[in-house]
């Protein structure tokens, strides 16, 4: 599939770098990082509704945003 954006041009020479150093294409990296971002985004979401469900009603993104920082840093921890 074929779609057309308009970027920056620093993020298109960060895009085209990153490529490069990972011997990836540009469409090939712009996928994956599009296919992350969806997935860390729907990830976000149903934290939220989980914390909601668990009665913690109107969560904050900050909160949420705090979870996910803990997360990633308890995971870095142990490598």
């Amino acid at each position: 599939m074929r779609i057309t954006v308009h970027i920056p041009d620093s993020l298109e020479n960060d895009i085209k770098r990153t490529s490069k150093n990972e011997g990836k294409s540009v469409s090939s990296l712009i996928a994956e990082a599009t296919e992350y971002y969806l997935k860390e985004k729907k990830k976000k979401e149903i934290g939220k509704r989980v914390l909601e469900i668990a009665g913690k009603v109107n969560v904050a993104s900050d909160t949420l945003e705090e979870l996910h920082s803990e997360r990633k840093r308890k995971k870095n921890d142990r490598a």
